[in-house]
């Protein structure tokens, strides 16, 4: 399907199926997470792990820690302690843990109890504790290995970073991934002990319950498995919110006494090839958000529009650069009922649905006239605010739409904010969210990218060309700052995970259906990894784990190392072919 200077893949290549359903479902890994429904902090990391596991094609069974006694540890492949409070709620069961480790089993005490009390007493030496002490509080994390994709050697200090932790000293035998800066020392946070014929994983804070931290999660998980391999997304995109807009048609006295231009010069002469050199240099594929007005008519009998030549020339610029122009709305006021965004923000609420799709066919009409042949195949909410008849509103008024951006987290925000997972919705729209934002670089915002890139194998990004007139978003800088801020960025993200793809949202968003549908299973014996897929469409994406060196001797896929700069434990795996095979030494 062609479209302004890019191509979306053939989507009616029949899927191969190369097992039997009940085979998959057989060899699919199967994880007990014991929670506390009345500990918020366990509640939300829940979710986290719902998260991983949808990712990672693994069955989860969710159980309150009350109804313990209702299970078989030995019916799981691994069970995940997800709870602080160990002495009340563990109680006596922490001997039943160890003997399904003693078995064979994969333990993960996912968060640091609140005491080191009767059970952690009970389990410490297991958990390859030789002496353990005070809680201290922790500021910043490193990774001594590959935890997660694209993680070793990395570290990150600063308040987003403070945590509490019990002081250890574990075994010399024991494997440790991750540390905690304490002052000037350093005190294990991620490791792994063997214990009998299984192991256990431990995470001695409680940061892995924040909602960026699903990579680390999903690193624990995979660590804890020990071989493991599942679908990835493999891309890389970067939104950029309203543009093209009328802002372009503004004036600014920072933008005349620093550049001696007006605001549509700046942007027409420096920021905008700027950003296509970025483009170029680091690999990139854009998605433009267009909003045609920045008036606030909510109703349609009084939508008014006068053609804008500099929103013009910017689209068609876009356009010609092979990059996509996604829908952003007629104007900026988010599609919501009353009452469902914070009066603070300033819109105005919508009367109902009708009146919402109507704005989004204005919008439609207006970029058909200036940019002929153009499909919107890509619906941002304004200020990622949509309601639930919004989202009908869009799928009604955009014909072309195959994909959602809102964002991944909703960052402290209130209301109707459009929060989503990298998934194919029920109706068939992928939701595609973009995790990190802003030109400014911070370590918070870098370690966000590596949990996002580590777990799903994307990097989605997004700013706003006005970032140099906004003082927050722009932090007072001049735009030469903000854009090597910027390419540091993807400096970065290039340098962990190389073999990202570009693409532009309606390409990657066809990715996330090809890793949504393809369902795989890997089996290993003497030496050799067989593996089957059912879903496969031709070509498929996966990040594969394991302390052993794949070597391939066939044609049936390519393995390379996620982050080449190190040697770590994990692996892209591009298969070719639903059955495959490669040597694991």
């Amino acid at each position: 399907i062609e479209r302004q200077g890019y191509a979306l893949q053939d989507t009616t290549i029949e899927p191969v199926n190369a097992a039997s359903q009940e085979e998959m479902t057989q060899s699919r890994q199967t994880v007990l997470i014991l929670y506390d429904e009345q500990e918020d902090a366990s509640v939300k990391y829940k979710g986290n792990f719902e998260r991983v596991l949808h990712r990672m094609d693994m069955e989860g069974e969710f159980l309150d820690i009350r109804q313990k006694e209702s299970v078989s540890y030995s019916d799981f492949n691994m069970v995940a302690v997800i709870f602080s409070d160990w002495d009340g709620l563990i109680g006596e069961d922490c001997y039943r843990m160890l003997r399904y480790v003693q078995q064979g089993g994969h333990l993960f005490l996912g968060m640091v109890p609140a005491s080191p009390g009767t059970v952690y007493s009970a389990l410490y030496r297991a958990m390859g504790i030789v002496e353990y002490g005070e809680y201290v509080t922790t500021t910043g994390i490193t990774f001594t290995e590959e935890l997660l994709a694209g993680s070793k050697g990395r570290a990150f200090k600063g308040d987003s970073f403070e945590d509490a932790a019990i002081g250890v000293q574990i075994e010399t035998g024991a494997q440790l991934y991750a540390t905690g800066t304490v002052e000037d020392r350093q005190v294990p946070l991620v490791w792994k002990n063997q214990y009998g014929e299984g192991d256990i994983l431990v995470f001695n804070a409680t940061g892995i319950t924040g909602d960026l931290w699903t990579g680390v999660l999903g690193g624990c998980v995979a660590t804890a498995m020990g071989d493991f391999i599942y679908p990835v997304i493999n891309t890389k995109t970067v939104f950029i919110d309203d543009f093209p807009s009328p802002m372009y048609n503004t004036e600014s006295a920072v933008i005349a006494e620093n550049y001696n231009r007006s605001v549509q010069e700046f942007f027409r002469d420096i920021w905008w090839p700027d950003m296509q050199s970025a483009a170029s240099r680091y690999n990139l594929e854009y998605v433009g958000l267009f909003i045609a007005t920045y008036d606030n008519i909510v109703v349609p009998e009084n939508f008014a529009y006068t053609k804008d030549t500099v929103e013009q020339y910017f689209g068609n610029s876009l356009l010609q650069n092979g990059f996509e122009m996604g829908g952003h709305g007629y104007n900026h006021q988010s599609l919501a009922l009353e009452g469902q965004v914070p009066k603070d923000m300033g819109y105005k609420a919508w009367s109902g649905e009708a009146d919402m799709a109507a704005s989004l066919t204005k919008l439609r009409e207006i970029a058909e006239d200036l940019f002929p042949g153009v499909k919107l195949y890509t619906y941002v909410p304004p200020s990622n605010y949509l309601s639930a008849e919004g989202r009908e509103a869009v799928k009604e008024a955009l014909p072309d739409l195959q994909v959602i951006s809102g964002v991944y987290t909703m960052e402290g925000e209130e209301g109707s904010v459009y929060v989503q997972d990298f998934t194919v919705a029920d109706d068939g729209i992928v939701e595609f969210p973009r995790a990190t934002s802003g030109m400014l670089e911070g370590v918070y915002d870098d370690f966000a990218a590596m949990n996002i890139a580590g777990l799903y194998g994307v990097y989605s990004h997004f700013i706003h060309p006005d970032d140099i007139l906004d003082e927050e978003r722009g932090g007072g800088k001049d735009w030469e700052s903000l854009f090597s801020d910027f390419c540091e960025k993807l400096s970065l993200i290039n340098a962990y995970f190389p073999q990202l793809r570009p693409m532009t949202s309606a390409e990657a968003a066809q990715q996330v259906r090809v890793a949504e549908a393809l369902d795989i299973a890997l089996t290993l014996s003497d030496g050799r990894a067989t593996g089957v897929c059912n879903g496969f469409t031709g070509e498929a994406w996966c990040y594969l784990r394991t302390d052993k060196t794949p070597a391939v001797d066939n044609e049936s896929c390519t393995i390379t190392p996620v982050c080449g700069a190190y040697d770590g434990s994990y692996y892209l795996v591009q298969i070719h072919d639903a059955n495959f095979s490669f040597s694991l030494q």
